[in-house]
């Protein structure tokens, strides 16, 4: 805690984030906070997955003051996924502290936020839209607001919240310090700090190129929510690979997908935190041995998986940003080896491929589901392949005399063909024609 320490911190925020697990400050936060703290303005470029919420949280909670039940701090996300995830960071920093806070975001009953703002609260987490349809009713008071914080800012301009964000903006106290965290610095960005904030610190941390491994063939299928399922399937069976690692955003998902593909006969386990460890070790033991052809996991459950030769990594669910996208399909393509990456996108889904693109600086190039007919191809070049290993080693003897009889009656190309089909017809798994699919999220 020494290098916390040297930050200026609080005890009791210092023991928050200790209980938190937080032992040194990464670059974000030691670049980040001594600004914040000092009262500046600050723009900052880094990916998720950097530390950055806490090097925000951290300055709002020590700068709020305690003993004024009046939203002091606006943190504003693009989504309620977010909103709801920097909701119980900040929440945790500042429990020590006594602060209460009031996520603000729709899906949720609009009463319910206004009790928790009449009750007082501290600090708000908001998406715009939310915080605009309060700002509209008069039910929250936002004139002292002392400091306000755009994440992931590049988002939620490419989602079109760019006039909602200046409203709220141009709502707020000038005197008011304000942080933006953007994953890329696109011209708006550079734009709204121009025009709303007071001379920034500019603080550059990530890259936006080569974020990805080059070896790495990337590729995205668009596919509606209830062909997803089908699409997989036609991936595993036309490229037939030893190892898939297969990505979905929920729990529930894995199970459902894992019941689907045992249910088609493909040998599949899924990998999710509701499993017990020693499960779970089980489940990789077996994938890693080459007994189960398909894992089907979360982004937690697969965080520090090292399995050799994995290809393909399906994302069967959009990842939820940028840099899950890289932690993801670092899972193939390790150690010089060729790998590639397959994503399922939505129609809907193609705004926030885009910013996964320009954020990562990869090219994720479209390709079409693969047909039935690209399976048959399949099926029938491995197959050759394998006569043509058989008739390599000479394995074929047995065999000799039974050919040697039917050509007495049947033309040489017409036997082949027979044999072709007789061994194509043994099926190395059961498929049945209408598989129950997974429901929908």
């Amino acid at each position: 805690m020494i290098d916390f320490r040297k930050l200026g911190l609080s005890d009791p925020v210092l023991r928050s984030i200790r209980e938190m697990g937080f032992e040194a400050p990464t670059s974000v936060q030691e670049k980040a906070i001594p600004h914040l703290m000092q009262g500046r303005d600050i723009v900052v470029q880094a990916l998720t997955g950097t530390g950055k919420t806490a090097a925000y949280c951290i300055p709002i909670v020590e700068r709020i003051d305690i003993r004024r039940a009046e939203p002091q701090a606006i943190i504003l996300t693009p989504t309620r996924e977010l909103a709801a995830q920097v909701a119980g960071q900040l929440s945790a920093v500042g429990r020590d502290r006594g602060l209460r806070l009031v996520p603000i975001y729709g899906g949720q009953p609009i009463e319910r936020q206004i009790r928790a703002l009449r009750h007082g609260v501290h600090a708000i987490v908001a998406t715009p839209g939310r915080l605009m349809d309060h700002m509209r009713r008069g039910t929250i008071d936002l004139s002292a607001v002392s400091m306000l914080v755009l994440d992931e800012a590049d988002v939620m301009l490419d989602m079109g919240f760019l006039e909602d964000v200046q409203y709220v903006m141009s709502h707020l106290p000038t005197t008011r310090v304000t942080a933006l965290f953007s994953a890329t610095m696109p011209d708006p960005i550079l734009q709204l700090a121009r025009g709303y904030m007071r001379d920034p610190e500019i603080v550059r941390l990530s890259r936006t190129h080569a974020l990805t491994v080059p070896e790495v063939s990337q590729v995205f299928y668009l596919v509606p929510f209830r062909r997803k399922f089908d699409a997989l399937c036609l991936v595993l069976d036309s490229k037939q690979p030893e190892r898939t690692l297969v990505f979905c955003a929920t729990k529930r998902m894995v199970d459902e997908v894992v019941e689907g593909l045992q249910g088609r006969g493909y040998l599949a386990e899924g990998l999710h935190g509701d499993m017990s460890q020693p499960l779970r070790e089980k489940v990789l033991r077996a994938f890693r041995a080459g007994q189960t052809e398909v894992l089907v996991a979360t982004d937690v459950a697969a965080r520090g998986l090292d399995i050799p030769d994995v290809s393909p990594v399906v994302n069967f669910d959009l990842p939820p940003d940028p840099e899950y996208y890289v932690h993801r399909i670092g899972r193939t393509g390790r150690l010089g080896r060729s790998g590639e990456a397959i994503t399922f996108v939505n129609p809907s889904e193609l705004r926030e491929l885009k910013v996964i693109e320009r954020t990562t600086g990869a090219r994720i190039r479209r390709e079409e589901v693969p047909t039935v007919a690209d399976v048959e191809e399949r099926d029938a070049q491995l197959l050759k392949d394998r006569l043509t290993h058989i008739l390599k080693l000479g394995q074929w003897g047995p065999y000799r005399t039974v050919v040697e009889e039917l050509l007495e009656d049947h033309d040489p190309i017409e036997v082949a063909a027979a044999a072709l089909l007789l061994a194509a017809s043994r099926p190395s798994r059961a498929k049945p024609r209408a598989p129950k699919p997974p429901r929908a999220n």
